[in-house]
């Protein structure tokens, strides 16, 4: 089958699934977190010592000036609204600004399949056309790809319509956060998955000066970092070895810092300015070490959290991560919680007695300016909007 047929399949597949009002099945059952915050169990940072004040004695005044009555202030509550109606949709996103909720939809029989968007701020009754062009965009939706044939990708620059081709062997790319790069990975089609050969490239953003960067086996390259010179990676060198190693690789010294090795490692996350990674580690052959893991990309600092079970992640802004355990048996209601990658501080966001609500097949999204919380509604499946304290 075809890349483009694979792509089509894809759409399709996205749109039946907006049109699905079927009630979604529970979540699986995990171990049940407290409001009592939670800090982590292992930690490479070392704490400072708290020097203690001298206190001096207040100097006597002749009349005594009474102190005002503090003023308290309420503690900022995450709240809870409805996006859209009728069972739409799925897999929701932001756009770039954070001021619409985006989906691809087909409202109806004469209606164009596109990106349609609702606003955050004051919701329309209708979602509008935002696009008819679906393809893989960059951070802020200024360029977007597609598969054009066996081994072109299309670039198109939405503002002005301008385009060119760029051979990947059909494979999407991963734009650098300047624009000027673009990243892919052709991989070997068949085999076991964790032995297969990816070869990395880079290139210009027109194509020019593209240069195979290295082979891996079982992984690939992840998010780039700020400065567009680095990239996260998951590897191993060979591909009979069991376990992978997650790196952070500078293509401009051809070099990598190596952070974790272990067998399975998932999920890997990296924060928005690229200071912070988060992953699980899996099936570790000493099980202390399996578990949700906060490395510093620098390689100087890493914890592992004290975090019960399994649960759904993503980063709310450079230092800040918020983690959605799954329910635990009885429970009704799921619960968002902060947690501070500096120190491995969990704290809740939500209560579940107050704002109840569960997230569909862990389909949600945090806007970029990190202040809301899109998700499908397992009751309704219908988007609905977290606005965060």
């Amino acid at each position: 089958m075809s890349n483009q047929s694979k792509f089509i399949l894809i759409i399709l597949a996205a749109l039946i699934c907006t049109a699905c009002n079927a009630p979604v099945p529970p979540l699986a059952e995990a171990a049940t977190l407290t409001a009592t915050a939670i800090v982590m169990a292992t930690s490479t940072l070392t704490s400072v010592p708290t020097k203690t004040a001298t206190m001096q004695p207040p100097t006597p005044t002749d009349t005594a000036t009474p102190l005002p009555s503090p003023t308290l202030t309420p503690t900022p509550q995450a709240e809870l609204r409805q996006l859209t109606t009728g069972g739409c949709c799925a897999q929701p996103f932001f756009s770039a600004d954070s001021h619409q909720v985006l989906f691809i939809d087909k409202p109806n029989e004469d209606a164009p399949t596109g990106i349609y968007g609702v606003e955050v701020a004051q919701p329309q009754p209708n979602p509008t056309l935002v696009s008819e062009m679906i393809g893989f965009y960059n951070h802020d939706r200024s360029l977007v790809a597609t598969i054009e044939g066996a081994d072109l990708l299309r670039l198109t620059r939405v503002a002005t319509g301008e385009n060119w081709t760029m051979n990947t062997k059909g494979n999407w790319p991963k734009f650098s956060p300047d624009g000027k790069l673009v990243l892919w990975t052709a991989r070997d089609e068949e085999g076991p998955y964790d032995q297969r050969a990816g070869d990395v490239w880079v290139a210009n953003l027109d194509g020019s000066q593209a240069r195979q960067l290295f082979t891996t086996y079982g992984g690939g390259f992840g998010d780039w970092l700020a400065d567009s010179q680095r990239f996260l990676l998951v590897s191993k060198p060979k591909p009979n070895v069991i376990e992978v190693t997650l790196s952070v690789y500078d293509i401009t010294k051809n070099s990598q810092i190596d952070l974790f090795t272990e067998r399975q490692l998932r999920q890997v996350k990296l924060s928005t300015g690229g200071s912070w990674v988060v992953f699980y580690a899996m099936f570790a052959a000493d099980q202390t070490r399996s578990g949700l893991w906060l490395l510093s990309t620098d390689g100087q600092n890493q914890h592992q959290l004290a975090v019960p079970h399994f649960g759904a992640y993503q980063w709310q802004d450079d230092d800040t991560l918020l983690y959605l355990p799954m329910r635990a048996a009885g429970e009704t209601s799921m619960q968002l919680w902060a947690i501070d990658a500096a120190t491995a501080r969990l704290t809740p966001l939500t209560d579940p007695q107050q704002l109840p609500f569960v997230v569909a097949n862990g389909d949600w999204k945090v806007s970029p300016d990190g202040r809301h919380v899109a998700f499908v509604n397992s009751a309704d499946n219908n988007i609905w909007l977290i606005d965060l304290p």
